[in-house]
């Protein structure tokens, strides 16, 4: 099903870890907008880590649209932390053992351990994702590119992977680029790598990592990619305790400020900068626009009403226990989960408050996001 011109919107899913169940929340309100049997309304499609994932898995169905949320939304509804991720206790004590021996001797220490092990969650993706269907919706155009974003450890740069039409070009720019590839299961691995928590996945000769650490300009690949809208799902809250640290943080909660910091403030300070470059454009006579290349993009942001730290306070105890254990050795207990363990905590029943909290904040904002989408009403309501 070939689309109309002019139809360039894109569906920009940040990274999150566990969090990115709140895109599918989102999105399973929007499809509501549109009929059974209707292609994605994004025919441009861009993730980073967790976003990365949901956005292929979209690509995958895009040719119907309600079908591709209904089967995201049931195995984020069905996770189990172990279907993402294991750890090794007796890895991490036999590499720390064999590294303070070498260093003893005066012998370097080589090796890389990263505290989790993601090889379950490389077997769920094989296991669930099939590649083929977007060459498929490529090639009858019920889909225009899918985009995955990785940080090059290698060079410092952000490198976007995509698929798409053929009228689609790499570019190459301070800091990012972008390359043709066939997405596949190493892609997604690579995008979703958590600094610190799971390993580098080495990929065409380089070693990469999740892609926000790198990612300065997060809306870049959906311009290069010839959005003229961008819808932007972000799991930022606008609540504005939610970034502030304890007066005595822990660990945990240092490190769930960087996690926070890596995956939200490129892009709050890119969304800034497009609605700056859009005021500026409105000044430009039309025809001086098109000589200078110069676009508007509009852009609408949805986000979590709530901190979601909030909810990992309920869910924590849920975490396999190896799990939790190690987590308190970075100051993570019961009575003060935050940070860390929501990036960690894929269980059903968090996954599944998230979903809710998504769909929820969606459909109160549902007059606006249909206004962007240029579409009626939802055509149907469920619970």
């Amino acid at each position: 099903m070939e689309r109309e011109e002019g139809n360039a919107c894109a569906l920009v899913l940040t990274g999150g870890g566990a969090r990115a169940a709140y895109q599918v929340g989102v999105i399973k309100a929007i499809s509501e907008c549109y009929p059974r049997g209707q292609p994605i309304p994004f025919p441009i499609l861009c993730g980073t880590s967790a976003g990365a994932i949901n956005a292929t898995g979209l690509a995958c169905y895009a040719s119907c649209f309600h079908l591709g949320v209904r089967k995201l939304e049931y195995v984020w509804r069905h996770l189990h932390t172990g279907h993402i991720l294991r750890l090794q206790v007796g890895r991490v004590l036999l590499h720390s053992a064999r590294r303070m021996s070498l260093g003893l001797v005066g012998r370097p220490t080589e090796g890389r351990l990263s505290l989790f092990d993601n090889s379950p969650l490389e077997r769920l993706l094989e296991k669930l994702i099939d590649f083929q269907r977007i060459d498929n919706n490529l090639l009858y155009g019920a889909l225009e590119v899918l985009a995955i974003t990785a940080s090059n450890y290698d060079t410092g740069d952000s490198t976007t992977f995509f698929q798409g039409r053929p009228h689609h070009q790499p570019w190459a720019r301070a800091g990012r680029s972008g390359r043709a590839a066939i997405i596949a299961t190493p892609h997604l691995m690579a995008s979703s790598a958590l600094p610190f928590v799971f390993k580098p996945c080495r990929l065409q000769n380089h070693h990469y990592g999740d892609g926000s650490i790198h990612q300065l300009n997060p809306l870049s690949p959906a311009i290069h990619l010839g959005a003229d809208k961008i819808l932007i799902i972000s799991l930022a809250s606008d609540d504005t305790d939610s970034g502030m640290l304890p007066s005595d943080p822990s660990s945990s909660d240092i490190a769930g400020h960087l996690l926070d910091t890596i995956f939200t403030d490129a892009l709050t300070s890119d969304i800034e900068r497009l609605q700056r470059i859009n005021s500026t454009i409105r000044l430009v006579p039309e025809r001086k626009r098109e000589q200078l290349a110069l676009r508007h993009i509009d852009n609408l942001v949805l986000k979590p009403s709530r901190n979601l730290d909030d909810l990992t306070l309920r869910h924590f105890h849920k975490l396999p226990l190896n799990i939790r254990a190690m987590l308190r050795l970075f100051g993570v207990n019961a009575g003060d989960a935050t940070g860390l363990a929501s990036f960690l905590l894929f269980e059903q029943d968090y996954c599944r408050e998230l979903i809710e909290l998504g769909y929820q904040d969606t459909r109160a904002r549902l007059e606006e996001v249909c206004h962007f989408l240029a579409v009626g009403q939802p055509l149907r309501k469920t619970g």
